[in-house]
């Protein structure tokens, strides 16, 4: 009775479903073993059973992964974020609105647990454990030695890029206290990824760089190294009123080498796709 009801979940005729090992549910047997590439003797067995069952779930699987399967759209742009834990990562709003879904470069789904459209801020699940994760530190000083990573032009360039520079400025475009200035250089892409200090904390997430259009149209000169990122203390007050844990503090005791501190940032950090119809695309990544 059982083998009939397999058969018949499977799409094959057995006739009634009695146990009674009949000529239909004769024929079914061996059709399914045809099939299954097994040894055709019509009858049923424990092996059978076992080869019915591992089907019918397998079918399950493969339906349920159609149904649930986005329809990949086009990339229009693409971001940068780090893992603060595991299954967790931090990048900017900007780079997660309007898209339909997002994923890594790898393929692997992401999707977003907390939006802060305020302060440019988003943050992501993923199913994709890494181990290597970055400690927030405190806000940055002036003057302070920091280290910018993402994925800038990443139809073009395809690899992590890592910059040096210092904090020119603990405000953003008017005075905005949320946000800093740094030098180090980012172009479009870089959005979303960490800024380091010199023992490998974050004290920042990079946003943007000065529109080089404003400044040519209101002061006719092109703005140099004049970029902007937002605050970690900012992250750390989403994080907190959300209940994401995150560990606090540097990665390293001391000062560390740019190599290591390299090392971390690519480690931890990931290229994120945003899809969406072509209708939404941009003139360029961010």
């Amino acid at each position: 009775r059982s083998i009939q009801e397999l058969l018949t979940a499977l799409g094959y005729e057995t006739g009634k479903i009695d146990g009674v090992l009949g000529r239909l549910t004769i024929a079914a047997i061996k059709s399914f073993q045809k099939e299954a590439d097994l040894e055709i003797i019509g009858k049923p067995t424990e092996d059978l059973l076992i080869s019915l069952q591992t089907e019918l779930r397998r079918l399950k699987l493969n339906a349920s992964k159609v149904s649930t399967e986005p329809v990949k759209l086009p990339i229009v742009s693409s971001g940068t974020g780090f893992y603060i834990q595991k299954d967790t990562i931090v990048t900017n709003y900007h780079v997660v609105k309007n898209c339909e879904y997002l994923y890594t470069r790898e393929g692997s789904k992401l999707t977003v647990n907390t939006e802060d459209k305020v302060n440019d801020i988003a943050i992501l699940d993923t199913q994709i454990l890494n181990e290597n994760i970055l400690s927030l530190s405190v806000n940055p000083t002036l003057g302070q030695v920091v280290y910018s990573g993402g994925f800038p032009y990443s139809r073009i360039l395809d690899k992590f890029n890592f910059t040096l520079g210092n904090i020119s400025s603990l405000f953003g475009p008017g005075s905005n206290i949320s946000e800093f200035q740094f030098t180090a250089p980012i172009q479009p892409g870089n959005s979303g990824g960490a800024i380091l200090n010199s023992k490998g904390g974050v004290v920042g997430i990079t946003k943007s760089s000065a529109d080089t259009d404003y400044f040519m149209t209101e002061t006719k000169s092109v703005p140099q190294n004049i970029n902007f990122g937002i605050k970690v203390e900012i992250l750390k007050d989403i994080l907190k009123e959300n209940k994401i844990e995150y560990e606090a503090g540097d990665n390293f005791w001391w000062r560390s080498s740019e190599e290591k501190i390299a090392e971390l940032s690519e480690n931890a950090s990931l290229l994120i796709n945003c899809h969406a119809p072509t209708s939404q695309e941009k003139t360029g990544v961010r």
